[in-house]
């Protein structure tokens, strides 16, 4: 319960704080640093980097159910 009330203390007060004012990419008049651009890599404006990351999540989930029918099977011997 204690360990509870100190995040949920530690949250609020991160909430209640203008968090961008303390952060390097805050708006602030005095932040001396530039706002972050990421580099464009060409990845996120096509869709065949979603096409192999679907790809490869249907051989995994292909690996996975192998693995446990086979598993399933070893077991009954």
């Amino acid at each position: 319960m204690k360990k509870l009330s100190t995040v949920i203390a530690t949250v609020v007060t991160l909430f209640s704080l203008n968090i961008t004012t303390v952060m390097a990419d805050g708006g602030s008049v005095y932040n001396p640093y530039i706002p972050h651009k990421p580099v464009p890599t060409g990845l996120e404006d096509t869709t065949i980097f979603f096409a192999i990351a679907l790809v490869l999540f249907v051989l995994g989930l292909g690996a996975l159910a192998t693995v446990k029918i086979l598993k399933v099977r070893q077991t009954l011997k």
